[in-house]
């Protein structure tokens, strides 16, 4: 199948309720659920729960994952001190240590 200059242009774009945004766009718009991004879920960003939890502990960021089930909270691991992993749980919510 041949794509011609039109189809390589849609490829770079989404189509979403009538019109057109890009791709990057399209996907900062929120993980599992389209067109809602995380200030209009009611969530803080994950870039907060990181913060949260490298004020509370002074370590450095290993990892961050939302958990949805139950109430939304971020999972993030820590590195203390260079030789130990701690995982501090953050509400999505609030923003507060739920650890």
């Amino acid at each position: 199948m041949k794509i011609g200059k039109l189809g390589t242009l849609a490829a770079g774009v989404i189509l979403l309720a009538g019109g057109f945004l890009p791709m990057q766009e399209a996907a900062s718009r929120g993980g599992n659920r389209p067109g809602r991004s995380m200030e209009q879920s009611g969530l803080i960003s994950s870039d907060r729960a990181a913060a949260v939890a490298r004020s509370a502990t002074g370590g450095r960021v290993l990892n961050i994952s939302l958990k949805r089930k139950g109430a939304p909270r971020y999972r993030v691991k820590v590195l203390l001190d260079g030789k130990r992993v701690r995982t501090i749980e953050v509400d999505a919510r609030s923003g507060a240590l739920l650890d």
